[in-house]
């Protein structure tokens, strides 16, 4: 499958531009419909954060699973280097795989100890709005992009393929934070396919264990199949959780 990593980069602005695009309107629905009286006191800090991570790691941690996905549909590795489906369906199954991988590598981030010392940066947010989904430790940041890139080899993904869901997982995570209020009837039938702010919150919770549960980051079928889901929660006290 002749597929080129350089091409995917060229549109690498436009995937940027979709991400800022969409944090903007994340943002305006936050001020027209919180779900939550806003504490944007926190914004200067999880946004300036977010752009010095975006400079020094993210612009890698895009480029680096991308560019390992050129280098092995180069060298023929990976699964779908081996098989012909069409386009449009590979995309879609290096997609879902992908996000499946990434619910692991967060169940991972709470279950070793070296790991969450990185993990916990960003469940120290004492708030839950969108900021939240760029507040990441940069450790945390480069070693997701090893994990992605291994996993995207092992596919043999195509270089658009991933680019595609870098962007499409970055505004997932920035929408699964969102400080909006989405009707419950809504809610109800988007969460069944699709993590919704109302359902991530819940791993946010400072009480008891409920961190423990809805580790997705957009497709929502995973909780349920590995039994993580979790409806409801204590959502008095958002942040780093207790004991």
């Amino acid at each position: 499958m002749p597929v080129n990593s350089h091409a995917a980069l060229a549109t690498l602005p436009l995937g940027f531009i979709s991400l800022i695009v969409a944090l903007g309107v994340l943002v305006l629905a936050e001020w027209g419909r919180p779900a939550r009286p806003p504490a944007r006191g926190r914004w200067p800090f999880n946004i300036g954060f977010g752009l010095l991570n975006l400079l020094l790691v993210r612009l890698l941690a895009v480029i680096g699973p991308v560019a390992l996905a050129g280098l092995a549909a180069r060298h023929d590795f990976g699964l779908f280097n081996q098989i012909s489906l069409a386009p449009i369906v590979t995309t879609l199954l290096v997609i879902v795989l992908m996000d499946f991988a990434i619910y692991w590598q967060h169940r991972a981030s709470h279950r070793f100890g070296w790991f969450w010392a990185m993990h916990q940066f960003h469940h120290a947010d004492p708030d839950f709005d969108v900021t939240t989904g760029l507040r990441f430790h940069p450790g945390e940041a480069l070693l997701s992009m090893l994990y992605k890139g291994a996993v995207g080899m092992l596919l043999g993904a195509p270089p658009e393929a991933m680019l595609l869901f870098e962007v499409y997982l970055s505004i997932g995570s920035m929408f699964e934070h969102g400080n909006i209020h989405v009707p419950r009837r809504i809610d109800d039938a988007i969460r069944t396919l699709w993590v919704t702010p109302a359902t991530h919150i819940i791993h946010h919770s400072a009480a008891g264990d409920d961190h423990n549960h809805n580790y997705g980051f957009a497709i929502a079928i995973w909780d349920r199949l590995f039994g993580t889901y979790r409806a409801e929660g204590d959502l008095s006290r958002i942040g780093l959780p207790q004991g």
